[in-house]
C-alpha cells in the first residue's frame, strides 16, 4: 500500500475539518455488493464511511477513512462518533421492520415511541403512506414495508440526535 498523499508536498498534515460523513453501502444492500471508496490519504481502498475533509488552505476536498480523519482534524473522537452513529442506524434500520407494530382500531401498523406515533396506513389509490403524530410523509409507497422503512428514514433524520428514543431499540 502506498503511502498516498501523506508524502505530498504541499498537502497540509493538520487544519482539516469534517464536512460530511457518508455510508456508500445502501440501505439493506448485502456487504458483498458494496461499493467502497478509496482514502485519498493513505490510498486504504477499502472505505465504506468516507468522512469528507476540507482544509481552509485548498480548493477541494479529500474523501478519507476514520483514521486519516482523525489524524488530518486532530480530532481522536469526533470521526469514530460520526462513524458510530452512521453504523447505529444502518443497524436500526435493518432491525425497524421487525419492531413489535400494533395494529390500530382502523387496521394501521403504528407505534408509539416516546410520545411520538408513527403510523403506516394504506391509502385510496392502494398505495402506502405514513403520519408522524399529525404530519404526513410527502409521498406513498408500493408496499407497507417501502413506507415503514421511509418512515424510519424520516424519523432518524429529525429524531437522531434523541438519546432516549434510539438508546434500547
Amino acid at each position: 500500500m502506498s503511502s498516498g498523499r501523506w508524502d505530498q508536498p504541499g498537502i497540509p498534515h493538520k487544519g482539516w475539518h469534517c464536512v460530511d460523513v457518508v455510508d456508500l453501502r445502501a440501505d439493506g444492500e448485502p456487504a458483498d455488493e458494496a461499493d467502497y471508496a478509496t482514502c485519498q490519504m493513505c490510498g486504504n481502498e477499502k472505505i465504506r464511511y468516507v468522512h469528507i475533509m476540507e482544509h481552509p488552505d485548498l480548493d477541494e476536498h479529500f474523501e478519507v477513512g476514520c483514521v486519516c480523519a482523525e489524524k488530518m482534524s486532530d480530532d481522536y473522537e469526533g470521526p469514530r462518533r460520526r462513524e458510530a452513529r452512521l453504523r447505529n442506524r444502518a443497524a436500526r434500520r435493518s432491525r425497524w421492520l421487525h419492531r413489535k407494530w400494533r395494529i390500530s382500531a382502523k387496521g394501521n401498523s403504528f407505534l408509539n415511541l416516546e410520545g411520538y406515533n408513527l403510523v403506516v396506513y394504506p391509502t385510496k389509490t392502494r398505495r402506502w403512506g405514513y403520519k408522524i403524530g399529525d404530519r404526513f410523509g410527502p409521498k406513498t409507497y408500493p408496499t407497507a414495508e417501502e413506507a415503514k422503512l421511509a418512515l424510519f428514514d424520516d424519523f432518524w433524520a429529525a429524531t437522531q440526535d434523541d438519546d432516549r428514543l434510539w438508546a434500547s431499540d
